[in-house]
């Protein structure tokens, strides 16, 4: 709870922001009717009174507010303040009424600002005085805040509000933001844990803050400014040293590895002898010679090789002396599969204090506990059967605090011949989070894009503005986003959902790509090793269906592309295609009988306009698989002429804006095989697919990246 002598008085918080440029009224105590009546007579116009007082927040509802007070109605107005704040907040200590000009009515609008345990320095800004009352929705945004961003916060809040001759307002508003939360902004400068400035009143020539007040109680800060962000991310990175282990390790034990074929012991070393791990396997078991035709060991301390990497999966009061083990082997990372800890119960929470305590000093890292394993296609570490895991190297790395989505987005990315190099189920995250994993994805040279399943983050603050200056894309499946949510995520992973506002801003700041699904993710993950980002959001729809240009169009603009209009010469180039029933137009709509030039099909030759267009950034083909295979005499003459169309297809050329494929499939098995086949083909072309024109659509979105400061 926070001091009264912590928080600062409405003169000085207005002195305050004076000093960084924000206009205020001329605040003065009265600390009698009489002194009240002589200040009001001095300032020559109507006044508005406020009641003092640390201890009372809400003074309308304490009575201690009274607007257009005149000289003569002043010495009143002053005794009916103390009066009623005397009456509704009998303990609260009064220093006087405050008096101060009125305003000419506006715009009210609110900027808040506060440093957040988790976030650091923070911003808010929307509908101020009665909207705050109602609860409206306010925007954030994560300190310091650039000029765009700061533009920005005052649209979102405010849409379309500013245009034309409300301009000047705009920007003075946005000014304000800078001078609260800009790089050289208050909340970055001064020795204030929060700021209340409501509201604000704003009209066409100025914007002056009428009510303001800060607190200046300390608090835990992860993040201030770019020097201590630098400060905390070296200090992560110093205890990462041994996490090349994580990876590729050269010698594993696997300690609670079982004799029995039906336990997770025997299957996990079987999996990593079957799919060739590269390195040596040592199982750790008190009585077996041999597990999985590998020598096995009864301790960790007995094998006489060095280890760098090991696997635990013993019950949960045993984890603490196994890790000493492990720490004294000079084991690097120790993968705590065992679940029990945290996410189960306030006794096991101390349980997981007390593993914490054997990677407290020293070079051992933890990943877990309550986790399943560990992909590597380098060093051919598998999770779940070898048969279901990509064998070859790839660039996208996922992080996943469950361990089915996990083991579900390894097998999903070898049916989809995506390029997953590595994947990690980390649990609980109780000493290597995801943070740290984040941080390794950056500097490792082999990943280019990173995923996560994310259910809570320990340094939200510290890890979105990190991922804002990576140039790797970053992609985040959040589970635990409603209440429902978050009491299955708290029985899970001891994760506690961080607040939904907060989140978001980081997600903006950072320009982390967010999904909602593992479909979503997957999605993403394919566009992403297919095209990269970049900017642009002009999309040009092509194919055979107009209900489907329209549904596609629809959610062009649901996911913010915009369904542009073609260039001169593109529209004179598809004139020869403009037969009846056809839309040259931007969705371009052709029957598929109409993009034959004989027994050949001539998509490529619309597409290849489209490539030349400079008014088009991205490109969504669509093919009714359906249709086609209606008018085909049956399903397997039917599957070569979608061949024909898809090779037609290929021939496009490589270049300009990056183009996804939809296959729009009826979900009968052949359709659905010839939509993973096609996938893989194209993959290797540069052409991402997918199997209904919306999930391009949303997919395609998801690349636009625009610099937004």
């Amino acid at each position: 709870m926070k001091s009264q002598g912590d928080m600062k008085t409405e003169i000085e918080t207005k002195k305050l922001l004076t000093r960084y440029g924000i206009a205020t009224t001329s605040p003065r105590l009265a600390t009698s009717a009489e002194m009240a009546r002589r200040i009001v007579a001095e300032i020559g116009m109507p006044c508005a009174l406020k009641v003092v007082s640390a201890d009372i927040v809400h003074k309308v509802d304490a009575g201690g507010v009274r607007l257009s007070v005149t000289e003569e109605s002043a010495a009143e107005a002053f005794e009916s303040i103390m009066a009623a704040c005397t009456a509704s907040s009998p303990d609260a200590a009064i220093d006087g009424v405050l008096v101060e000009e009125m305003v000419s009515a506006g715009l009210e609008v609110f900027i808040g600002a506060r440093v957040d345990p988790d976030y650091g320095p923070i911003v808010l800004f929307g509908p101020g005085g009665s909207g705050v009352e109602q609860g409206v929705k306010p925007t954030a945004a994560l300190a310091p805040i650039g000029e765009a961003e700061a533009f920005g916060l005052v649209d979102a809040a405010f849409p379309g509000r500013f245009a034309n001759d409300r301009a000047a307002s705009r920007a003075e508003l946005a000014r304000c933001l800078l001078a609260v939360a800009g790089r050289d902004g208050l909340i970055m400068q001064e020795d204030v844990s929060e700021l209340d400035v409501n509201p604000i009143i704003v009209t066409e020539s100025q914007a002056v803050a009428v009510d303001a007040v800060a607190d200046g109680s300390s608090i835990a800060m992860p993040v201030r400014d770019g020097e201590t962000m630098d400060a905390a991310i070296a200090r992560r990175r110093a205890r990462l040293s041994g996490l090349d282990a994580l990876f590729d390790p050269k010698a594993i034990a696997f300690v609670g590895a079982s004799t029995s074929k039906d336990k997770i012991g025997y299957h996990l070393i079987k999996n990593l002898v079957e799919f060739g791990f590269t390195g040596s396997i040592y199982p750790i078991h008190p009585t077996a010679n041999e597990i999985c035709g590998l020598k096995a060991y009864p301790t960790v301390k007995a094998i006489p090789h060095e280890v760098d990497r090991a696997f635990i999966a013993v019950g949960s009061n045993q984890v603490p002396g196994v890790l000493a083990e492990c720490k004294e082997k000079g084991v690097k990372v120790a993968q705590v599969l065992t679940a029990g800890f945290s996410e189960f119960s306030r006794d096991s929470a101390e349980l997981e204090r007390r593993i914490l305590d054997q990677v407290a000093d020293g070079p051992m890292r933890m990943v877990g506990p309550n986790c399943i394993g560990t992909f590597s296609a380098s060093a051919k570490m598998a999770i779940g059967a070898a048969r279901y895991n990509p064998v070859e190297p790839g660039n996208i790395t996922f992080f996943s605090q469950s361990g089915t989505f996990a083991g579900d987005v390894v097998r999903r990315a070898q049916v989809w011949g995506l390029p997953l190099g590595r994947a990690l189920s980390c649990g609980n995250c109780a000493d290597v989070d995801m943070l740290d994993l984040l941080l390794y994805a950056d500097a490792d040279p082999t990943t280019e894009i990173v995923a996560f399943y994310v259910e809570s983050l320990r340094d939200p603050g510290l890890f979105f503005r990190f991922a804002s200056g990576m140039r790797k894309p970053v992609v985040i499946l959040r589970g635990a986003q409603t209440e429902q949510g978050q009491v299955a995520a708290s029985s899970h992973t001891a994760a506690l959902a961080t607040d939904k506002l907060l989140w978001e801003a980081g997600v903006v700041r950072s320009g982390v790509i967010q999904v909602s699904n593992v479909e979503d993710l997957m999605d993403t993950l394919q566009a992403l090793s297919v095209h990269g980002r970049g900017p642009g959001n002009r999309l040009a729809l092509f194919g055979s269906g107009g209900g489907v240009s329209v549904t596609a169009s629809d959610a062009a603009s649901g996911a913010g592309l915009r369904i542009a209009p073609l260039a001169a010469g593109t529209g004179e180039g598809l004139k020869r295609f403009g037969i009846p029933g056809t839309s040259v137009a931007n969705p371009i709509d052709i029957p598929v009988w109409g993009l034959r030039d004989g027994d050949r099909y001539i998509f490529e030759e619309i597409i290849n306009l489209l490539k030349s267009d400079d008014n088009v950034d991205r490109i969504v083909v669509f093919v009714e698989m359906g249709w086609v295979m209606d008018f085909i005499e049956n399903d397997e003459l039917g599957l070569v002429a979608l061949e024909q169309i898809c090779d037609s297809i290929a021939r496009a050329r490589p270049d300009g804006p990056p183009m996804s494929l939809a296959l729009r499939t009826s979900g009968d098995n052949y359709q659905d095989d010839f939509v993973r086949k096609q996938r893989v083909r194209f993959l290797n072309k540069g052409i991402s697919v997918y199997p209904s024109t919306s999930r391009a659509v949303r997919a395609q979105a998801r690349l636009v990246h625009e610099p937004r400061y």
